[in-house]
């Protein structure tokens, strides 16, 4: 196993030449593979991550050393993604003990480089940190490719058995299960932004350039307009021509989509027929006129599907920021809804920008109403079971708000974005909290999840709050879990929030996963317990299509992923028995959706 001191310097100098190329000129082919395996994992000049930093930290405690390190041989340097003892981010390759130690077989031991006729001589012997003993684990890939190595540095000289080598090795089989874990996840995160069948972006990849289109525009002082696209009928069309025809149509409607917007506009597939657009540097209402107009132009023409003409015709609902809202996911219900009374007005665009003077008076009346929601007992909550997947055990409940008004139920969709706008979202959400608190404390439920807006993390007081709503009813901490969109997470203020909400014992999700904005690498540094796998991914899965296989491939890494990091999965908008089937298969343990409950009030 060990290569080192009592090696044939020439001989062990041939390796290093052959290996490495560092005598000049082209690298020879093997030393093309392994710098381009190293590429693949993406891990060159990326910041600092915990997982790496507890590894080398609890090495340098195992072995009693000073220095333990995760470093990757560059082709002409060294670079350490991990660095305990001596910070630092990189070093010539010709000065690494690692070039070295990727060159020979197994773990390389120095016990004293003063005493090494090749090693002696590097400055990091002869000055700081005066490096007198290293042990060195290959981080190899399946194939054989040595990255670099797992390694601790000592200062001063130390043998090292033939056990403390195989638990060194052990600590590079742990090293390379996290990168590999990490490219698992960059690999799926990529695959989750695009979609396939059009190749545009698809929901997850928008709503981060919806959120950097924010920005930009609070610095120029402009505005963003994000219109949601549905195209009308399109169910008659699969009916008709068949599902291939169908896609052939999605592909060019992307297309002509892509023809009416400009270069710095986002076009987006959010699922099915539903498409999303981002239009930037919108000065006023004429930018946002002259691309519906453009649509309307590039929709004058017939599609051809299946040898016929046929015409399309499209609803377009639209909100602009920062006018109609100033978060996200309200400015994107704002628009559904307005793309929904489109589709019921029989097609064509609408803007909150634009409102009707009938349009305004209803919404500032149903302000008005929902700030005396609460003292008409006009609110109410309905609760959908969440069950165990292998059994169908009702296990928890997720609480839904409803208003009802004389008139007829409110869509949430009308008014949750309006409450979340106003701050009215605040004492509502708490409202809700201590109703669902209530149904524990009565009996009437097992657990309940309740939902929690970002405008709700950020007042101070709201742990405090949680705190006295428990304390009060005596209802287990155990017993609630908050759900928490990830764009709500991902604000660095609310870490210590989190954390204080899971040190008291109570549970965060991870809501709608699938749709945030760094998606699956936020799990590893986001402080939940529950992963709620999004229904735009659980919806196709039963479809023998392209975005059904892929669909499922994906839950099915999300799976993977969180039970490696300790996760609970919940699958949502599950609404038929093959979709359940599916979802069991590739190792959901919690269900959620119509086939199992609608949303209902307590009896």
């Amino acid at each position: 196993m060990i290569r080192s001191q009592g090696a044939d310097p020439q001989e062990r100098d041939a390796q290093d030449s052959d290996s490495t190329g560092l005598e000049g000129g082209s690298p020879p082919l093997s030393e093309e593979l392994r710098l381009a395996a190293l590429r693949r994992f993406g891990i060159l000049d990326t910041p600092p991550e915990p997982q790496f930093d507890r590894l080398v930290e609890l090495a340098a405690r195992v072995f009693e050393m000073p220095m333990a390190q995760v470093s990757f041989v560059d082709q002409d340097r060294q670079w350490f993604k991990a660095n305990h003892g001596h910070p630092m981010s990189e070093a010539p390759r010709s000065e690494s003990f690692c070039s070295v130690a990727i060159a020979q077989e197994g773990v390389m031991v120095i016990q004293d480089a003063t005493l090494h006729e090749q090693l002696s001589s590097y400055p990091n012997v002869l000055g700081d940190p005066h490096i007198r003993s290293y042990a060195g684990a290959p981080l190899m890939t399946s194939d054989g490719h040595k990255l670099g190595t797992f390694c601790v540095v000592g200062t001063e000289p130390r043998e090292f058995s033939e056990r403390e080598q195989e638990l060194l090795a052990s600590f590079a089989e742990m090293a390379m299960t996290e990168l590999k874990l990490r490219q698992a996840l960059e690999d799926l995160s990529q695959m989750a932004m695009t979609d396939t069948l059009t190749g545009l972006p698809n929901r997850v990849q928008f709503r981060r350039q919806l959120v950097e289109g924010c920005r930009r525009a609070d610095v120029n002082g402009e505005k963003v307009a994000v219109g949601l696209l549905d195209l009308d009928r399109f169910k008659l069309i699969n009916d008709t021509f068949g599902h291939a025809e169908g896609d052939r149509l999605l592909r060019a409607v992307a297309q002509r989509l892509k023809e009416a917007t400009s270069t710095s506009d986002v076009v987006a597939r959010m699922s099915g027929d539903e498409f999303v657009l981002l239009l930037t540097d919108v000065r006023s209402a004429d930018d946002i006129r002259r691309v519906t107009r453009r649509l309307e132009d590039r929709f004058a023409a017939p599609f051809m599907i299946g040898g016929q003409e046929v015409f399309i015709h499209w609803s377009l609902g639209l909100s602009v920021y920062p006018d109609d809202a100033q978060e996200p996911d309200a400015l994107l219900g704002h628009a559904d809804a307005a793309m929904y009374r489109v589709k019921q007005a029989g097609g064509g665009h609408t803007s909150f920008q634009q409102q009707e003077d009938g349009r305004a008076s209803l919404q500032v009346e149903r302000l008005t109403a929902l700030h005396r929601a609460i003292e008409r007992d006009e609110l109410r909550l309905y609760f959908q079971p969440v069950v165990l997947a292998e059994t169908r055990a009702v296990v928890a409940h997720e609480a839904l708000l409803r208003w009802v008004r004389p008139s007829g139920i409110v869509n949430p969709l009308d008014f949750i974005p309006l409450a979340e706008t106003s701050g009215l979202i605040v004492p509502i959400g708490r409202w809700v909290l201590r109703e669902a608190v209530g149904a524990l404390k009565a009996g009437k439920l097992q657990r309940v999840s309740v939902n929690v807006s970002a405008l709700e993390i950020r007042q101070p007081d709201f742990v405090q709050h949680l705190r006295w709503v428990l304390q009060e009813s005596g209802v287990e901490p155990r017993r609630v879990l908050l759900e928490l969109t990830e764009s709500s997470m991902l604000e660095p203020r609310f870490s210590a929030v989190l954390k204080e909400i899971n040190a008291m014992g109570v549970r965060t999700a991870l809501d709608d996963f699938g749709n945030g904005y760094s998606s699956l690498t936020a799990l590893t540094n986001l402080p939940v317990q529950v992963v709620k796998i999004d229904r735009s991914f659980t919806a196709p899965i039963s479809e023998t299509t392209p975005d059904g296989m892929k669909a499922l491939k994906v839950v099915r890494g999300i799976v993977t992923i969180a039970t490696a990091l300790g996760l609970l999965a919940v699958a949502e908008g599950i609404e038929t028995p093959e979709q359940a089937d599916l979802l069991l298969k590739v190792g959901c343990v919690y269900f959620q959706g119509y086939l199992f409950g609608r949303p209902e009030p307590l009896t």
